[in-house]
This record gives structure tokens, C-alpha cells and sequence, in this order.
């Protein structure tokens, strides 16, 4: 059976929270570190919003050694 979007796209964002607490960063410090506001953080980390390509970037910047692949296959394997 097919799974409601919402719930894959909840999963999308779940390595984003993965990769920030291994970090041991708040969400609050993260959006600091990306430069976004906490409230627009914590949306595309509880899949509220989705990441803009602007987002990914920041986040690439600042983490480069973060699983990009790992981010967005979700996104990616929901459209097939």
C-alpha cells in the first residue's frame, strides 16, 4: 500500500535531526550557524517546510561533511 506523503516526507528531515544532535547542536544554534531564523529551522527539520536549495547550500557550507544523499533520497524515491 502507498504511505500518506506527509509520513515520507516526516522521515525526509529525520537524518537533518540525526546529524544535528550527533553534533550535540541545538536547533536554536543551528539556525544560528546557517543563518535562518529558529521558527524557519525547526519547520523544514519537522518537515513543516521543505528546504530550499538556498538551505541546502547554507547547510553544505557549514557541514561539509554532511550526507546530502542521505538528505534527500526521501524526497527523491516519494516521486517514483
Amino acid at each position: 500500500g502507498e504511505r500518506p506523503i506527509n509520513k515520507d516526507r516526516r522521515c525526509e528531515m529525520s537524518y537533518l535531526k540525526r546529524y544535528r544532535e550527533k553534533k550535540n547542536l541545538t536547533q536554536k544554534q543551528m539556525a544560528v550557524l546557517l543563518g535562518y531564523s529558529y521558527s524557519h529551522y525547526v519547520k523544514i527539520e519537522d518537515s513543516f517546510s521543505e528546504p530550499s536549495v538556498k538551505f541546502l547550500r547554507s547547510l553544505k557550507t557549514a557541514f561539509p561533511d554532511i550526507d546530502m544523499n542521505e538528505m534527500i533520497k526521501k524526497s527523491l524515491s516519494s516521486n517514483q
